[in-house]
């Protein structure tokens, strides 16, 4: 093994250490390359991904056209869920590397090999909502045009296989069933342009600072916002301008959504006695070069966020050969 190859290892092996601790975001550019370079990359990719997906997540890649800008959104799509599995596989290898080999400890390794088989088997799937189903996992993803990323917490195996399947309960509303918040990521290149000023509400973007940072801010505020409305399982089926981004630098916070009928609104104000539910999403924005980078999730009282270091920057080739020798031996 190169020193290089085991360097790269052990920072995964770390990153999937703290995802038990808290949300672990990891990210990778997309690779430079045009036309029937892109193409063949994407191909390439995606076959390595091809045990890995479920039938939805791969019919959703196959969405996207052949011009260029479907191919670079491809790309990006594909390289968030690699960075989703490598991570998952960093996590199993080592909790495989952490258990005795005596005969006493067969019943753990059988289990962990299970879940194994299971993800080699069914893959990552995605909800009705369009956003990544793993057990005992949450995921997300965010693109920004230049960059994949991926947010991620471990949970545990206590979330069972078969669960991912189970119809909705048939008492519950539609709306009921939409009000389901979760893990969320939003990232925005700080070389975007700025929203439409209709995205903010007034007393936002009242802050006395210079001219030349506004727009910067009115981008942070909007990472922000799609954080939020992500997590709360609305994007932008909701007014941005009602979901607000925080004082002025503000680098973390907290937004209740509420529902009211069919209709979801968020307050800063408290409605925990209304009779109707009510989800508290936790927001944190991270440092990460060239972006502005927000993770949102929903959380209970007295159990703030909690973003696990800074982001793993990975390249594209490392990923790649992580993925093709994630079932040989070393």
């Amino acid at each position: 093994m190169s020193k290089r190859h085991s360097l790269s290892r052990e920072r995964w092996g770390q990153a999937a250490q703290a995802a038990k601790q808290g949300i672990v975001i990891v990210y990778s550019p997309v690779p430079l390359l045009e036309g029937l370079a892109l193409q063949h990359w994407c191909d390439r990719l995606e076959a390595a991904m091809v045990p890995w997906l479920s039938p939805l997540q791969f019919g959703h890649l196959q969405c996207f056209g052949s011009g260029e800008a479907a191919l670079k959104a491809r790309c990006s799509r594909l390289l968030a869920r690699a960075l989703l599995v490598r991570l998952v596989m960093a996590a199993a290898q080592t909790s495989q590397s952490m258990q005795p080999t005596d005969g006493a400890d067969t019943a753990q390794q059988s289990s962990h090999d299970s879940h194994l088989a299971w993800l080699s088997l069914e893959g990552l799937d995605m909800d009705y909502l369009g956003r990544p189903v793993l057990p005992g996992w949450h995921a997300a993803f965010s693109h920004s045009g230049q960059v994949a990323f991926c947010a991620v917490r471990f949970l545990g195996h206590e979330n069972k296989p078969h669960q991912r399947h189970q119809p909705h309960n048939a008492q519950e509303s539609q709306a009921q069933q939409d009000f389901r918040p979760s893990l969320a990521v939003d990232a925005e290149s700080l070389t975007s342009l700025p929203p439409d000023s209709r995205a903010f509400s007034g007393k936002e973007l009242t802050s006395p600072i210079e001219k030349k940072f506004q727009d910067r801010d009115a981008l942070r505020r909007w990472t922000i916002k799609e954080a939020l409305l992500k997590s709360a399982g609305l994007g932008l089926s909701r007014d941005p301008a009602l979901v607000h981004s925080g004082f002025s630098g503000q680098r973390r916070g907290l937004m209740q959504f509420c529902r009211e009928g069919s209709t979801f609104f968020s307050s800063e104000k408290n409605y925990s006695d209304t009779a109707e539910p009510c989800r508290q999403i936790g927001w944190q924005l991270v440092p990460c070069a060239g972006h502005w980078l927000c993770v949102a999730a929903p959380v209970s009282p007295g159990n703030p966020l909690v973003v696990s270091g800074r982001p793993l920057r990975a390249h594209w080739r490392c990923i790649f050969q992580g993925l093709i020798g994630s079932t040989k031996a070393d």
